[in-house]
This record gives structure tokens, sequence and C-alpha cells, in this order.
């Protein structure tokens, strides 16, 4: 084995969250990512991108949001905070250089990850993948997937898929929307991005995802402040930057580069925006 995992347990406000360390051999300190997952899987859903970044010297921290897999609670529109509370933990780690750290995150996990980057001082980057611009939910009860066999914003046959991949996963999500509708409709990435301070920031994005529009990631770049890089694909769908293929190699690539870089910042991008509508990275 490359690295050595942990397990671990951390709180966010009154709630516990499980998750997984990965760290590289050596004795550090090493720079660090923390992963953050999209709605209605777990920390499992970043594990293969996770173990890929480890092998490269960067340490990885996996977590499962609240009302997630192993996680206590349920869903709700404090998801930043279970970001805040894993990257400090992250950073106490004694193995673990709180210099060097980013965020990256998959759909909804991509804007809990805006809006944790926001708060957090001393990140190093962010990494926003597959991004709404905003959520718009009508849910009215207590909904526990798949027992329940509903999958939010989904019909047809995205949702029967989406019901079939998270029984076979084993992933659960819980929710109280009735309680967290009115916060729901508060969470605008698109306010909280204008907010990031001056590191680098990554957008990523499949033309073809239906799930979330790629123009909502067009909308995160332009709010974004400098440095910045946005890297659109033809083809593919809402996970699809997740999974083997050009596109996830390359925006790892850029994660390791950024963190690996002097303390100064990224050298590769500067202090200039940089867009790159990427039509040849359509795996």
């Amino acid at each position: 084995m490359r690295w050595h995992t942990e397990s671990i347990d951390f709180c966010s406000g009154e709630g516990r969250l499980h998750g997984e360390i990965l760290l590289p051999k050596g004795e550090g300190p090493f720079p660090g990512a923390v992963l953050c997952h999209g709605m209605g899987s777990d920390h499992r859903a970043m594990r293969p991108s996770a173990q890929r970044i480890v092998r490269k010297g960067i340490a990885t921290l996996a977590f499962d949001f609240r009302g997630h897999g192993k996680s206590d609670g349920f869903l709700d529109a404090s998801i930043a905070k279970d970001v805040i509370a894993a990257t400090r933990f992250f950073s106490r780690h004694p193995k673990i250089d709180p210099e060097r750290l980013a965020l990256v995150g998959h759909s909804m996990g991509a804007m809990a990850a805006i809006y944790a980057a926001a708060e957090l001082k001393n990140l190093r980057a962010l990494v926003s993948i597959s991004s709404p611009a905003g959520i718009d939910s009508r849910l009215e009860r207590r909904i526990e997937f798949p027992r329940f066999g509903f999958v939010l914003g989904l019909g047809g046959l995205r949702f029967l898929i989406s019901v079939l991949w998270m029984w076979i996963r084993g992933y659960r999500l819980r929710i109280h929307p009735k309680k967290s509708l009115e916060l729901w409709g508060k969470l605008n990435p698109l306010t909280a991005i204008e907010k990031i301070g001056a590191f680098p920031k990554l957008f990523v994005h499949y033309e073809g995802d239906k799930l979330a529009p790629y123009e909502g990631a067009l909308k995160l770049y332009e709010k974004a402040g400098p440095p910045k890089e946005l890297l659109v694909s033809k083809g593919g769908f809402h996970s699809a930057p997740m999974f083997p293929g050009k596109l996830r190699r390359k925006w790892i690539a850029w994660l390791v580069s950024t963190l690996t870089q002097a303390k100064g910042g990224s050298e590769e991008l500067g202090d200039k925006p940089s867009r790159t509508e990427e039509s040849l990275f359509s795996g």
C-alpha cells in the first residue's frame, strides 16, 4: 500500500461526522485536500479520486455530510459548517501542513465548499466540480433514501437509475426538508463566490450535465475573483468528472501542481484569470 488510511470521527456543531484520511508514506507535513461528496452518496464516492491524489504526495480527508452515510443528523442548509469542521480537524493533524490546504467538492459538495471557502482562512486552492448555481427543493416531509424510493430533483429514468445506484452502493440520505426548505432557498453560491480570497480556483464541468447545467459553472467562474480557471468539456454527465478519464486527470494534475508550488501561490495560474473551454477533454 502506498498510503496510510485512518478512519475518523469529528464534530460539526452538535453532530458527529464520519470519514477517512489517506496519508502518503513518509514523515510529512503534507499538503492536504478535503474532498466533499455530492447529495445522496458518501465519502466512498470520493475514494477513487483520493487514492489518485495521495499517490502524488497530497493527503486527503473525505467525510460523510450530515444526514449521509455514517454521519449523524439530517441534511439541511448547514452543509458549509461540515466542510469548515472537516478542514479545521484536518489542519490539526500532526502530518498536515495547515498552510497548504485545498477544498474539492462535487455537486452539492462543491456548493458547500464554495460557502466554506468564503469563511476559511489560509486556503491554498478550491476545485468546484459540477456545481449547481443554486438549489430548488420542493420536498415537504422527512425522507430517507433509498428506503422511501425518492431522489431529490429526479424523475423518470434518472430516478430509477439513482435509486438503483444508491441501493447497490449502500448509500443513505436522511433529510427533513420541511424544516430546512427555507434555508435551502437562501443558498446562493453566486453570492458566496464573490467573497472568496485571492487563491487559485478551478471550475470543472461537462456540457452534457443535465442535472446541473454547465451554464451554472460559467456564472460561478465569471463571479469569482482571480486567479481562476475554467474547464468545460463536451459530452459527459453530472458525475463524469469523478470517473476515470482525461478530465479527472486534468483537475487532479491542477490540484497537485497548485498545492506543491511555493507557499506564495500557484505559478501556473499567476495573477490573471484563465478560461479554457476544453473540447479535447471529453473522456
